[in-house]
């Protein structure tokens, strides 16, 4: 497979307005890479969430082609495109989307059941998750009952449920204190690091242009390439998983399935949220 993971061409996006046709980008074309953390980078209204709305299948670009994965949207009848969101993306949106009649810890059984079903194993596994991302003591908390950055980790695991091939999050850091931003940006850093995942973030915040390392500029219906940093890439040692092919339908081998969730479990056994006793620490800083 190519490594190019994302690639769009000519695309366009026009919403129409009842006074008007509200053009939002033209001419877009860019490729991104399975060893690339790319950030869309933008004043607020610029089109950011449109763009990856485009990319992630939600919406339809007015002209242009979306190829992900080495598949076009276009070919896709709509069970065929939401199954194949389901299957390859993660997505964090800005606000979340957290089920508010529901524990942190049902939100994120509500989601693996959304899947395909719970079995033990993915129980034991949402609680090692918890407890690696330091929401262990918020199992039982209700989404209004988490500050912004645990509501925040909270949506990043959710993502990462269905083992994602992309991790698309829109505004990761909007609205949070400087100390959870970075904390934020330290957890997309080592996700990005420690898995085969390829990341896509839209935001208008700086701390984010340090940990990308593509940077596109989107500022007057353009998306225009800022700068690359390729030391930030995926170093050599990560292994890709398989991508499905829609074309065929085909299942991946039990060997490969496996070796997706070993890859995940070594993550998360090595995630920034070490243990326990780091976790009260933190907490009683925050008191």
């Amino acid at each position: 497979m190519s490594d190019v993971i994302i690639k769009l061409t000519d695309v366009k996006k026009i919403f129409q307005l009842f006074w008007e046709d509200l053009v939002v980008f033209e001419n877009v074309n860019l490729e991104i890479k399975r060893d690339e953390i790319v950030l869309f980078y933008g004043p607020s209204g610029s089109g950011k969430t449109t763009l990856l709305n485009i990319i992630t299948g939600l919406i339809e670009p007015t002209e242009g082609d979306v190829e992900i994965c080495g598949l076009y949207y276009d070919q896709m009848n709509k069970q065929e495109k939401n199954d194949f969101r389901a299957e390859n993306f993660g997505i964090v949106f800005q606000d979340n989307n957290l089920i508010s009649t529901l524990t942190a810890e049902e939100n994120l059984l509500f989601f693996q059941e959304m899947l395909g079903g719970i079995e033990n194993s993915d129980e034991k596994r949402i609680e090692n998750w918890l407890k690696k991302f330091g929401l262990e003591n918020r199992r039982k908390s209700f989404p209004e009952q988490l500050s912004g950055g645990e509501k925040k980790r909270l949506g990043i695991i959710r993502a990462l449920i269905n083992n994602p091939h992309i991790l698309v999050l829109d505004e990761p850091t909007g609205n949070l204190d400087d100390e959870t931003r970075d904390q934020i940006c330290e957890i997309i850093k080592d996700i990005f690091q420690k898995t085969d995942i390829t990341i896509v973030i839209s935001s208008h915040d700086p701390k984010l242009r340090n940990i990308a390392s593509k940077i596109y500029k989107i500022e007057k219906k353009k998306v225009s390439l800022e700068i690359e940093f390729p030391e930030r890439k995926k170093e050599d040692k990560i292994i890709y998983r398989p991508i499905k092919s829609i074309e065929k339908w085909e299942k991946i081998e039990i060997e490969e399935e496996l070796e997706r969730y070993d890859i995940f479990e070594e993550f998360f056994e090595q995630a920034i949220y070490e243990d326990k006793e780091n976790y009260e620490k933190r907490n009683e800083k925050t008191k």
